[in-house]
């Protein structure tokens, strides 16, 4: 084969990867279906419904994996179970940074005391005293729709910290809903490449 017909077969090649990458992260995504951020008093408050295109198995387990939070959350720079209270409780360690808009930035640590309910409902609770948080409670409930997964996402906290008037409420809410959609999504690009059942990563069984 000529040189030019190498070149030109390696870039179709190319351009054939690039199209199936595009194409497999279009795909990929879990359906938000609604979501809601709100202050009140000291408190931010967010629910979320989405559609999960992996079973509750899959996606308990990825919620579970407590030592790989940062695979789901760009902010989680460390994470790490401190003790198993007993089969379903565990006390959890997050170190977190971040910044908002650009100019107001800070690490965050949380421990969380979380209870499981295999497969279809988690529940955390930040512990204050252990943490950069006033309160706080994540509640995960899992449910099967068809072949997928019905999550239904409510989380409360308030800041143990001096957050800048200049931010205003609405670059924050936009800063939480922006990190939990692209959390949730990530879920679901986890638990599609976990084996389900079979032992076959379930994105193969589509």
């Amino acid at each position: 084969m000529s040189e030019a017909g190498s070149a030109a077969g390696a870039l179709c090649r190319c351009l054939v990867l690039q199209t199936s990458l595009l194409w497999a992260s279009a795909s990929a995504g879990a359906d938000i279906r609604q979501i809601d951020v709100h202050h009140e008093d000291e408190r931010y408050f967010l629910s979320l419904e989405a559609f999960i295109d992996a079973p509750p198995l899959a996606v308990f387990a990825v919620i579970t994996d407590y030592e790989n939070i940062d695979r789901l959350h760009r902010r989680v720079r460390e994470s790490r179970v401190l003790r198993r209270i007993d089969g379903r409780t565990v006390e959890v360690y997050t170190l977190m940074k971040g910044c908002v808009a650009g100019i107001f930035c800070k690490s965050l640590e949380r421990v969380e005391r979380i209870e499981e309910t295999p497969p279809g409902e988690l529940v955390a609770t930040v512990i204050p005293e252990q943490s950069d948080f006033a309160s706080g409670s994540v509640h995960w409930r899992l449910e099967p729709e068809g072949e997928g997964t019905r999550l239904r996402y409510d989380s409360q906290m308030d800041p143990d910290f001096w957050v800048p008037a200049i931010l205003g409420d609405g670059l924050l809410q936009m800063s939480i809903k922006r990190t939990t959609k692209d959390m949730i999504r990530q879920v679901e690009i986890e638990a599609r490449s976990l084996a389900v059942g079979g032992g076959e990563p379930w994105i193969e069984r589509q």
